[in-house]
């Protein structure tokens, strides 16, 4: 048996998971677990997230979720039309955003910090791969990064050197 995948997440985190695997150890697995916690409409609504909009404007990738025309023109005349400057300051978002209202209060700040790392891990990897399918004939570059001790992520067009 082979088993193949694109990456792997560390379930650990996942602290319902765990406390219910543990009483159904050979009846547990992250389907049930998907069951259990959502419905169709939140399946719905995360595969935009794994797979968004994209807009092309003026040379320029943009996250369609991301896109203002406004921000745009704005980054446009600051970066006199560096696609790459621009791609990366308007597709720049805080990855805790996605679900910062939710939150639980009882998790502590580093064990947040390790499930916001491993999720902007997983939509960085979702992210590449809908650039090398809807954009093959460009060199897209899916980053997380650390700004003031918070988790972003953004997405550009490689330079040309």
């Amino acid at each position: 048996m082979t088993e193949k995948k694109l990456f792997d997440i560390n379930l650990n985190l996942l602290k319902e998971y765990n406390d219910i695997k543990k009483l159904n150890p050979d009846n547990w697995d992250i389907a049930s677990y998907l069951n259990l916690k959502y419905d169709m409409n939140a399946a719905i609504a995360f595969s935009k997230l794994y797979f968004p909009d994209f807009i092309e404007k003026d040379g320029c990738i943009i996250l369609g979720f991301l896109y203002d025309k406004t921000t745009f023109n704005e980054w446009y005349e600051r970066f006199n039309g560096d696609t790459t400057a621009i791609e990366s300051m308007c597709n720049s978002y805080d990855v805790m955003d996605y679900f910062g209202l939710n939150r639980s209060q009882d998790e502590s700040p580093d064990l947040y910090n390790q499930i916001i790392d491993e999720f902007a891990k997983i939509l960085k990897k979702s992210w590449e791969a809908n650039c090398k399918l809807l954009f093959p004939e460009r060199k897209m570059i899916v980053e997380v990064y650390d700004q003031y001790n918070t988790t972003r992520i953004t997405l550009f067009t490689e330079k040309i050197k």
